[in-house]
């Protein structure tokens, strides 16, 4: 019988991650269930400040037995892996019928682009006969709950994920520079945003303390698997899975924004005013049907904020981004994080605009993807999970 688990918040500040815990849940948990390729890393609202470190949740589809025996092996492995004391708030939805996922559809576009109150995500839960698991606050709940409701047919990408061995968490990653550029170069446009050009910066290691050693991001589970055996390292690693992904589609910017607080999205206007302010940040002032917006490109977007310098008051543009909350001092703003040159009196080309790829978010839509948007299956390419334990137990 096949079943969806969502996951959600198991990491803090001091490591962990919830892609590790899929990852330990497919290698550990074979005697009870099957993780069916391929899991789903869903990437959340981009823009709540109480997000998790990148507002990643999963959604694995697994065939088992008996559900009630995986889901106790798979509550096992969550307490295992939940960093609660570190401040994780984490939750767990076992759906018992892949079938029911779009009755969870319309909280995870809520989830993209807003905000979701827990009792919302416990009310569709309870409504759809689903099994439960929150640690710490619970707050987790609305990630797993959401993520059931990502739907892989969309638009989508693919990201293989390597972890290391726990003796090494926390300590630097020597990964070759060269190696990446090499890659970089020679898989374009099949994989993006693996090397920052102008700050000379890999952009698929983290830094923290989590199991994570690289993550490769591309069209194609073939690709991000070619590409990442083209890399050099200096560490043996306990594995890695490839994960389909709503990354890189701008899924949370395809609404008409209704400025209410964190949500995300787009609006439509005309430029009134362009400055920079202190700090090399970019202020536009918009306005659509005589309603004065404000607009804010950090100086840490690099090309996008060096763009919105070229505006000129008549431009009539699109702007895309998340609204932060508005002070006492200053009003709302939207952070802008592309923009759309609709018609332009200063001669800057029709078309869209994003930010450097380092200041890119997960959900970004790089310029290589645009035109080349994926809702198609794939094929389980082999090596998709990889783990020496089970290369082991395969040969023998």
């Amino acid at each position: 019988m096949r079943y969806l688990l969502g996951l959600d918040d198991t990491d803090s500040s001091r490591g962990y991650c919830t892609t590790y815990l899929a990852y330990r849940i497919a290698v550990d948990l074979r005697p009870v269930l099957t993780v069916v390729p391929y899991p789903r890393l869903v990437r959340l609202n981009p823009n709540i400040p109480f997000k998790t470190r990148g507002n990643a949740a999963l959604c694995l589809q697994l065939e088992a037995k008996d559900g009630g025996r995986a889901f106790e092996a798979i509550r096992g492995k969550v307490e295992e892996l939940s960093d609660v004391r570190g401040g994780a708030n984490t939750g767990a939805v076992l759906l018992d019928d892949p079938a029911k996922a779009r009755l969870f559809e319309p909280l995870y576009l809520s989830a993209l682009r807003g905000v979701v109150s827990p009792h919302r995500a416990r009310r569709l839960v309870n409504e759809a006969g689903a099994r439960a698991l929150e640690l710490g606050n619970g707050m987790g709940v609305v990630g797993a709950a959401s993520s059931l409701g990502f739907d892989p047919l969309s638009d989508h990408t693919y990201e293989l994920i390597a972890y290391r061995r726990q003796e090494k968490w926390g300590t630097s990653r020597a990964v070759e520079s060269s190696s990446v550029k090499e890659m970089d170069l020679e898989m374009f446009p099949h994989v993006y945003n693996n090397y920052d050009y102008q700050k000379r910066k890999l952009l698929i290691a983290p830094h923290g303390p989590d199991p994570v050693f690289v993550g490769v991001r591309g069209d194609s589970p073939t690709s991000v698997l070619r590409a990442f055996r083209m890399l050099r390292y200096d560490e043996e690693l306990e594995g890695h899975m490839i994960y389909l992904s709503n990354q890189h589609t701008d899924a949370h910017l395809s609404e008409k924004l209704d400025w209410k607080v964190y949500s995300s999205g787009w609006f439509q206007g005309t430029v009134k005013d362009v400055w920079v302010g202190e700090g090399g940040h970019s202020y536009i002032t918009v306005e659509e049907r005589g309603v004065l917006y404000h607009v804010a490109a950090y100086e840490p977007t690099g090309d996008l904020t060096r763009t919105t310098r070229l505006l000129k008051k008549g431009d009539i543009v699109r702007a895309f981004g998340g609204i932060r909350r508005g002070t006492s001092l200053h009003p709302k703003v939207l952070n802008l994080e592309k923009i759309e040159v609709i018609s332009s009196k200063g001669g800057l080309p029709a078309g869209f605009y994003v930010s450097s790829p380092r200041a890119n978010r997960h959900l970004t839509k790089p310029l290589i993807r645009y035109g080349r948007e994926d809702r198609s299956s794939q094929r389980t390419e082999d090596g998709w999970l990889g783990c020496p334990l089970i290369a082991q137990q395969a040969r023998a």
